[in-house]
Formats: C-alpha cells, sequence, structure tokens
C-alpha cells in the first residue's frame, strides 16, 4: 500500500511554546498503546520526510491506519504529537550510551571507546527518523532543550566513572569538568554534522573523533606495555 504523505508547504512561523505541553498520558492498556505507538511512528516518518509544517493530522492517522478520532484521543494536537517523540529519542540515545559502556568495553583502549561511541552517535543522529523529526523542528519547543541538556548531564555523570578508571590521576572536579567537556563536544558537533548533511557529515565525525582524542590525551593513563612472555625453551647446556 502506498502510503500518503501530507503536501510540502511552504514554511510559517513556528508557534514555540514552553517544555511540558499538553500530552495526554500514555495509555495503559495494550491494545491502547500499541495504537498510540503505531500513531507516533507514523508522525516521526511523516514529519521527518516533510516537516512539521506540512505534515497534516489526516496523514499521520491515514499512515497509522487509524482514525482521526483515535489520534485526537490521545494527542489533542499535532504539537502534543510532536512532543510526544522527544522522550522517545532521548531514550534510545540512552540506549546507546548503555550498549557502548560495558564492563567488557572498559578494557579495551579508551581511544577505542571514543572512535566506537562517536561513530554509534553520529550512525543514530544522521539514519535515525526520530532524530531528524525532532531536529528539524527543534525551534517548535524548549522541551528538546531542556530534556536533552538533562540528558547530557546524564551521560557525563556517567562518563566521570569511566574516567576514574582510564584518568586516576584527575581529581572528582577535574573528572567532571573533561566529561561535561567530551560530551558537549561530541553533542554540539553531531548536530552541526547533521544539518550540514550527508556530504560534510563524514569529514566533521572524523574531526569530532580527533578533537576528542588530542583533548583526552592530556589526562589519559598510558595503557602499560605487556611484558615480554619468558621463552618456553630450556637450555641445552
Amino acid at each position: 500500500m502506498t502510503h500518503p504523505v501530507a503536501k510540502r508547504a511552504e514554511p510559517k512561523p513556528p508557534t514555540r511554546i514552553p517544555a511540558g505541553g499538553e500530552g495526554r498520558a500514555v495509555p495503559a492498556q495494550a491494545r491502547s498503546r500499541e495504537r498510540y505507538e503505531r500513531i507516533l511512528d507514523a508522525a516521526t516518518d511523516i514529519i521527518a520526510e516533510v516537516g512539521y509544517e506540512a505534515a497534516t493530522t489526516e496523514a499521520i492517522a491515514e499512515r497509522a491506519e487509524t482514525s482521526i478520532g483515535s489520534v485526537y484521543r490521545f494527542f489533542p494536537n499535532k504539537l502534543a504529537m510532536f512532543q510526544a517523540l522527544i522522550p522517545r529519542y532521548l531514550d534510545k540515545t540512552r540506549a546507546l550510551f548503555d550498549s557502548l559502556v560495558t564492563p567488557e568495553a572498559l578494557t579495551q583502549p579508551w581511544q577505542s571507546l571514543v572512535e566506537r561511541g562517536i561513530d554509534l552517535f553520529a550512525d543514530f543522529q544522521l539514519n535515525e527518523p526520530g532524530f531528524r523529526a525532532v531536529a528539524m523542528s527543534i525551534k517548535l519547543t524548549d522541551q528538546l532543550l531542556v530534556e536533552g541538556d538533562e540528558v547530557n548531564q546524564e551521560f557525563a555523570r556517567r562518563l566521570e566513572l569511566t574516567l576514574q578508571l582510564q584518568a586516576p590521576s584527575l581529581d572528582a572536579a577535574q573528572r567532571r569538568v573533561v566529561a561535561m567537556v567530551v560530551v558537549e563536544i561530541v553533542s554540539a558537533m553531531l548536530v552541526v554534522a547533521f544539518q550540514r548533511g550527508p556530504q560534510l557529515a563524514p569529514q566533521l565525525v572524523a574531526e569530532t573523533k580527533k578533537a576528542v582524542t588530542r583533548y583526552l590525551e592530556a589526562y589519559m593513563a598510558p595503557r602499560p606495555e605487556p611484558a615480554p612472555k619468558k621463552s618456553s625453551k630450556k637450555s641445552t647446556r
């Protein structure tokens, strides 16, 4: 079945509202929850395809294979629907961080952790429709700025624990600052890479890796060289 897409319209100045809009509670009943998630999936795709202003509630309802009445049952307006996408995106970034900072990963050289972490988040931001949907309409609401900052602070606190293992010479105050700098550099530069598009993004991601690696080199303890293996050959004397 061909999914309808709202026609691209001339952008209008969006109405900016503060964080914490008038969304309704997430349904607890399994059947209602499934329909709620389907509507958000459809909203994600359509807003990513045509932008917030051009997306229509009718197109979202048809893409979700549900009625307009069902959409309004969960969301009083399109903006409330958009706001419900933000915690979804942020939860996915938390899951990415969890997959990155594992006990096994912490035994690897810290440079590998930097490389893999930036690649993971870059791939997510460049290819995840939810991020595109949210990022393209960031000026609509303060919610992403507020909640995104909270997530960055959470990541920085967790990165401090990694630094405690990888950079034992740093005291607690230094670890806090270094972790904040790393998180904010990566967060800001990956947004820039997304905004500049696929042609320039790989170069920006590569330069972000270099910047973070060189910044951390001043603080990270060098990994000790492995001890030479003892020869198992016995003397023939």
